[in-house]
């Protein structure tokens, strides 16, 4: 229970952290700051988790004791929103594109696996959906 706690804690700062970067063009930092927590009590960054299949993703996250589907749901919208932060800026269109189609995944797969209905994940499936198909 604590170990879930914790990463709740660790995962809220960094999204509330890239969050405050949104529209300054710092994605890099972004990044970086996303990467050394998840570096940090994942064992894991962005590269090696974008570079795996999208389920064994999932199934890499879940091996960690603390991840739930709260926890899937956090790293989800840290997908989304470095997605959102990446898109703003040129030519990271493909960049973008992986971040937002890694929050969908999870998304959907918290639908499908959970029990309990999200307004707001249900609102973010459908814009990550239509910035994908705009892109």
């Amino acid at each position: 229970m604590r170990q879930i706690y914790q990463l709740t804690q660790v995962l809220e700062r960094v999204i509330a952290a890239v969050v405050g970067l949104k529209g300054k063009g710092q994605s890099q930092e972004a990044i970086q700051i996303t990467n050394q927590a998840l570096t940090e009590h994942l064992k894991l960054d962005i590269d090696a988790l974008l570079d795996m299949d999208a389920d064994q993703m999932i199934e890499k996250l879940e091996e960690h004791a603390g991840m739930n589907h709260e926890n899937l749901e956090n790293a989800a919208d840290l997908f989304y929103e470095l997605g959102t932060i990446v898109a703003g800026e040129e030519n990271k269109d493909v960049e973008s594109a992986q971040l937002y189609e890694r929050a969908l995944k999870i998304y959907r797969y918290i639908e499908s696996e959970g029990t309990i209905y999200s307004i707001d994940r249900n609102h973010k499936i459908q814009e990550i959906e239509q910035r994908l198909s705009e892109s």
